[in-house]
């Protein structure tokens, strides 16, 4: 009897053990998961945006732009001008650097040394003709675009040290020296960027493009050009002034394409104006502004402090952008300096700048806000809205870069 009483006891607790068991909740193998409560809708919104798949989109779509718009994998020719541009080479050689393509990056670089270096200095033309729409082949405007020009510069420096070629460390410096010697204006006290080397950029009032604006790519040029590198980084403080007066001169305080600082400080308001030279569109945001948010956005990823903290202030205080598409869902073509939209259809090219506002504003949204902005207008080829717009594709792409970043 005493054996059956203790196997009866055993049979009675293995059963209540079992069921005690049963009802306890499961509990993950992974220590670190065992008291975890379950992940709430929220949660899983952030985790799928933190694995937006930015970078391989732009690998995609800069194989695109190799096969579609690099003439002999080598030029790019703008579909705007007709020829090849200083500007387009720039954005190639920055795209290549980034992509880490140095076989394209070299033939892209040989081609514009040979062909758009200027005859006097180691600055580059900005206009090459291709033999379409009229034009011969050879350099048609000896006029540098500084844009252009430091872009360039930037590319080599980073090539240089990417892969070791002290020759690109070298062909950046002969091209960094003429910019400063050219390009960079001391008045005073304050230094500004030249946009170029036409007289007319001196004409009545020094005309500045604010779209050119790259305080980290001048901080970089300080660490390579040791005589003038207190004035580089000087032009990089300076820039953020210059800029945040260029943008409070429109109503919305969008930077305009175009502004100008005044020779004489006649103590009449602010020193910066508009600047009309330009024509029609000079005192719009528009088709050089665009860019602002880029370079501001790289400025705010990749210079030290203080300068990084004023880049991003710059983004989230002028905002006019990203409000307008969170109430109009649509992004237009630019808008006057009065704050109209220039057309009702939405375009391509603010969009990357609304993608750098959110950015700065709800970083976690990225991969959201790209899915409703711009992924309905990609092609699976690697192209945004048409395969034939270079400075389209550039645009849209070099904004995405800064957020990669």
């Amino acid at each position: 009897m005493a054996k059956l009483r203790v196997t009866l006891l055993n049979v009675v607790i293995g059963t209540l053990l079992l069921g005690l068991l049963v009802s306890l909740p499961r509990l993950d193998k992974s220590p670190w998961m065992a008291n975890a409560s379950p992940v709430s809708a929220e949660e899983k919104s952030k985790r799928q945006e933190s694995e937006w798949q930015l970078k391989p989109l732009l690998q995609e779509s800069w194989q695109f732009y190799k096969g579609r718009f690099l003439v002999d994998g080598a030029h790019v020719v703008s579909n705007t001008y007709g020829g090849t541009i200083s500007e387009g080479q720039s954005y190639a050689l920055l795209k290549a650097v980034w992509m880490n393509d140095p076989a394209t990056f070299k033939k892209v670089w040989d081609w514009t040394r040979v062909n758009m270096k200027r005859p006097h200095d180691a600055l580059l033309g900005w206009r090459w003709g291709d033999g379409q729409f009229g034009t011969n082949k050879g350099l048609m405007e000896v006029e540098n675009a500084t844009d252009a020009d430091q872009d360039i510069a930037y590319a080599l420096l980073l090539a240089g040290e990417k892969w070791n070629n002290p020759a690109y460390t070298q062909d950046a410096l002969r091209i960094i020296r003429d910019l400063w010697r050219l390009n960079v204006q001391l008045l005073d006290g304050v230094y500004y960027l030249v946009p170029g080397t036409w007289e007319g950029f001196k004409q009545e009032y020094l005309t500045l493009d604010p779209s050119y604006f790259a305080p980290y790519v001048y901080r970089k040029f300080a660490q390579y050009d040791k005589a003038h590198a207190a004035g580089w980084n000087a032009l990089a403080d300076d820039i953020y002034d210059t800029l945040e007066a260029c943008t409070n001169l429109t109503q919305p305080k969008l930077p305009p394409n175009w502004c100008a600082v005044k020779w004489q400080d006649d103590h009449r308001g602010s020193r910066i104006i508009f600047s009309d030279r330009q024509g029609d569109g000079a005192r719009d945001f528009s088709y050089d502004a665009f860019r602002v948010y880029w370079r501001m956005a790289m400025d705010a990823k990749l210079s030290p402090a203080p300068g990084k903290a004023r880049a991003a202030a710059y983004l989230r205080k002028h905002r006019f952008l990203l409000d307008y598409w969170h109430a109009k869902h649509i992004m237009p073509e630019g808008f006057t300096a009065a704050g109209q939209p220039r057309g009702q259809e939405t375009s391509g090219f603010a969009m990357g700048p609304v993608l750098v506002l959110n950015h700065f504003d709800k970083p976690g949204l990225d991969g959201r806000l790209y899915r409703e902005m711009l992924a309905p207008h990609y092609h699976s080829d690697g192209y945004w809205f048409n395969d034939y717009n270079d400075f389209l594709h550039s645009v849209i792409w070099l904004h995405l870069y800064a957020l990669s970043l």
